[in-house]
């Protein structure tokens, strides 16, 4: 099992802009036949923006994050670039509309890391607030620590300095090394870091934060405390459903460690009490990590943003489930009830493995990707209808020249099509940005 030091997600539409410019099926058709439907790479990490048709050229590399669609564009960023840059990775958008999308990849900002810029941009997808997308680096800035910054939606306007830098590690402090992106109330972002707070010292269990994008300020929420309530969260957190249960103080998130097995929580969080609830402790029998096989339940969800519908929030772990691979689960909030819906199976049955992101809902649908498994063992895309039947294998990546391989978080859904990202293979092997056109 791999645990990355790794780990944005929102997207925010008006209803003029989903009427004009985006057309989302409600639920979409399970696919009937288990070898998945062929992707389209629209850009394929190393050619940059030359046009030429060799890999030497500046550009992102391992793309550990997902797309934002914003502005008719598809953005996203990148964990480092090429050889022919720093390393520090980037900031880019495409027009997914485009006949020739790969024309209209732009490169938005290249990242120059500690001390006047973040580096090494990580997991979920940029925030957009209004025409503004906000994001996070894992490290960078005057710390070494991660950054907070801005880019509007035509990708101009980076934010230099960085719109917060997080503090120094090793001490009691405000939160450091951020993962994800945020949840939003208007103005204000609510986000966690992986290091940092006064608890689990001297890195720290970590944070809930959040930031006020007009007076740009910065408030610690809480200090993971470890065994009762999770450690190390390298996801984001949600509003909850406030039209079901609860108004918009309430948080839900995930741990990636911590909690009565150490091997992560599900948890909400009051913004307002600043009071945290441990809903769910995930399971490890016998603490046999990393794959913790257990049939009814799944472990350390990597760095996966739950998502909710209706009472229900459902997630995906990386580990655990009845072949220690993985699970999709749900979490009932009225009845607090915890469901495994699928644990991810062994090579022979050529099923996706190790699913390390979130999970993306359409109508009753969730679609999510996998970073190994699948017929060629380099990772799947997949969907399951949210009472736990219909699971089908969307794609099968393949690796190599002509396809991406190792996907390591979710999906989009934009013109009934799923557009995403894989951390490697593409001709340069530095992964691709794709396309899935759905029935």
């Amino acid at each position: 099992m791999i645990f990355d030091l790794t780990i944005c997600r929102a997207r925010i539409f008006t209803l003029a802009a989903l009427l004009a410019i985006l057309s989302v099926a409600t639920i979409a058709p399970a696919v009937a036949h288990a070898d998945g439907i062929p992707d389209v790479l629209i850009h394929t990490f190393g050619f940059g923006t030359s046009g030429t048709t060799n890999c030497a050229n500046l550009d992102g590399a391992a793309p550990k994050g997902s797309l934002t669609f914003a502005n008719n564009f598809l953005f996203g960023r990148t964990s480092t670039t090429t050889s022919k840059g720093n390393g520090d990775g980037i900031i880019f958008h495409i027009d997914p509309a485009a006949i020739t999308p790969d024309t209209t990849y732009t490169i938005d900002h290249l990242f120059t890391g500690f001390s006047s810029d973040g580096n090494n941009p990580r997991h979920n997808a940029m925030t957009l607030v209004g025409t503004i997308l906000y994001g996070t680096t894992l490290t960078g800035g005057k710390h070494d620590t991660g950054t907070i910054f801005s880019i509007n939606d035509d990708g101009t306007a980076y934010s230099t300095p960085p719109l917060y830098d997080f503090q120094g590690n090793l001490k009691k402090n405000n939160g450091d090394m951020p993962h994800s992106c945020f949840a939003h109330n208007g103005s204000v972002l609510y986000g966690m870091t992986s290091e940092g707070g006064t608890k689990g010292l001297p890195t720290g269990n970590g944070t809930i934060f959040s930031f006020d994008t007009q007076a740009a300020t910065y408030t610690k929420l809480y200090s993971f405390d470890g065994a009762q309530h999770g450690s190390a969260p390298h996801g984001q957190p949600i509003f909850g459903d406030t039209g079901v249960l609860t108004v918009p103080v309430t948080l839900y998130g995930m741990t990636l460690s911590g909690g009565k097995h150490n091997v992560g929580v599900i948890f909400s969080f009051n913004t307002s009490t600043k009071k945290i609830k441990a809903l769910h402790h995930f399971a490890c029998p016998q603490n046999a990590v990393p794959l913790c096989i257990d049939s009814s339940d799944g472990a350390t969800p990597d760095h996966g943003t739950l998502v909710q519908s209706g009472t229900t929030l459902y997630g995906l772990t990386s580990a655990g489930g009845k072949f220690g691979l993985g699970t999709i689960f749900s979490y009932d909030l009225s009845k607090k009830k915890f469901k495994v819906l699928r644990s991810f199976g062994p090579a022979s049955t050529n099923d996706g493995q190790n699913p390390f992101g979130s999970l993306m809902l359409n109508g009753n649908v969730l679609y999510g990707t996998t970073r190994m498994g699948g017929s060629s063992g380099m990772g799947t895309v997949f969907q399951i209808n949210t009472d736990g039947t219909g699971y089908a294998r969307v794609h099968n990546f393949s690796g190599g020249t002509a396809d991406g391989a190792n996907p390591i978080d979710d999906v989009i859904l934009v013109n009934n099509t799923l557009y995403g990202m894989t951390e490697a293979g593409g001709k340069c092997n530095n992964g691709v940005i794709f396309s899935i056109a759905l029935p």
